[in-house]
């Protein structure tokens, strides 16, 4: 390729050139601008952010060579004091030789001091006693009666006056106090009792404090708060007492109150009830009675 080629080449390039950005045609121009444009900003979007990282990295030479030095300022003469006898175990004894040898017992101090710094006595110190607290279970309190029991305000009446023909009885209200827990025992001789919702066994029923065991039967037994308890044997017109057999007349309950630390219904506290916190009831029959008089009439 000639000169004389290289110079219309040129020539071309620059005439093609000037007519794209500054020809007569508008949309040509401004065409071409826009992609100038468009390629100088992608140029500058895909160079600018790796010139700005190149710039704004840290070196880390200077840090390293000015901190190295320091760290090994203190170990240079425990590492020449130790490494020259063993270079030459045959050398003659001198003035020097002691005194290299005598600053190595100092430099040794602090590596063995630093190396024993770093050790985390105080958490292993700690670890098993969290361990151990973390082992120790808590105490469960078993069921039990109080000793000794608390004397309590029982109201029961002694004896209670029925018709002769009948067999079934409400009682009336029945006041309890003198204790936080309370075990109620009822023993019938030949009498049921029935609680809350009558002919129905209410055992278990969810009072969430209170417990019921024997609903319906001879043997009841009603535990938990005492409130709580009162409250359900009074409960649908009181304690409802009755037979399957024959009449109430001349038959009789044992009533026992137990104090306990915590609700229970086992029965076998029942018998640690005290007298002062036991009560007889009886039913006895009305005395009917049917007099006759005698008289003299007279006739008119």
């Amino acid at each position: 390729m000639g000169r004389r080629d290289r110079e219309d080449f040129w020539f071309r390039f620059r005439r093609s050139f000037h007519d794209l950005f500054y020809g007569e045609r508008t949309s040509v121009r401004v065409l071409s601008r826009l992609v100038l444009l468009t390629f100088v900003a992608a140029l500058v979007a895909t160079v600018a952010p790796s010139v700005a990282e190149v710039l704004n990295q840290d070196d880390p030479g200077p840090v390293s060579t000015y901190v190295e030095p320091t760290r090994e300022s203190a170990t240079e003469p425990s590492t020449e004091t130790t490494t020259e006898p063993s270079a030459e175990p045959t050398a003659e004894p001198t003035l020097e030789a002691n005194a290299s040898e005598s600053p190595a017992p100092e430099a040794s101090t602090p590596d063995a001091s630093s190396d024993e710094t770093p050790e985390p006595t105080p958490e292993y110190s700690v670890e098993p006693a969290s361990s151990d607290t973390a082992t120790v279970a808590p105490k469960i309190e078993a069921d039990a009666p109080l000793d000794p029991q608390p004397k309590y305000i029982l109201k029961v009446p002694n004896t209670l006056a029925v018709d002769p023909r009948a067999n079934s009885y409400f009682v009336p209200s029945i006041y309890i106090s003198g204790s936080k827990y309370t075990l109620v025992c009822f023993n019938g001789n030949g009498i049921s009792f029935d609680l809350a919702n009558k002919r129905v066994s209410d055992d278990a029923s969810d009072t969430r404090t209170v417990m019921v065991l024997g609903d319906g039967g001879p043997n009841l037994r009603i535990a938990g708060r005492t409130a709580e308890v009162l409250s359900v044997i009074n409960s649908g017109n009181g304690l409802f007492a009755f037979t399957n057999s024959g009449g109430l007349r001349d038959r009789s309950a044992f009533i026992s109150v137990v104090a306990t630390n915590k609700p229970t219904i086992d029965s076998a506290f029942c018998g640690e009830a005290s007298s002062e916190n036991s009560k007889v009831l009886t039913f006895r029959a009305l005395g009917l009675q049917v007099d006759t008089r005698k008289g003299s009439g007279r006739l008119k």
